[in-house]
């Protein structure tokens, strides 16, 4: 198996969010009292992931990861490397 690059990684990671019917934005989450790196949400019933947008690749990818191996990834079309990442990370969070 081929090692993919953070940037390479978080691009797909992004796709499979997208394929997954879920709404991705970063924007600034470290105001005032909020410390958060993001998470999962739903809004007028639209899954969606916020981001913050000073995190660096690896902290993106880490984050995607955590937050898309909980979903139904079964019927969507993405790279063997990206499914044993979420499946492993769905496994050790499970």
């Amino acid at each position: 198996m081929t090692i993919m690059k953070d940037e390479t990684l978080l691009t797909t990671l992004e796709e499979t969010a997208r394929k997954l019917s879920i709404q991705l934005e970063y924007d600034d989450l470290k105001k005032g009292a909020v410390d958060t790196p993001g998470g999962l949400f739903t809004l007028k019933g639209e899954k969606r992931i916020l981001l913050h947008k000073g995190l660096s690749p690896r902290e993106r990818v880490r984050a995607l990861t955590e937050l898309l191996a909980a979903q139904d990834i079964e019927s969507i079309h993405i790279p063997v490397e990206v499914r044993e990442l979420l499946e492993s990370e769905r496994e050790k969070g499970g």
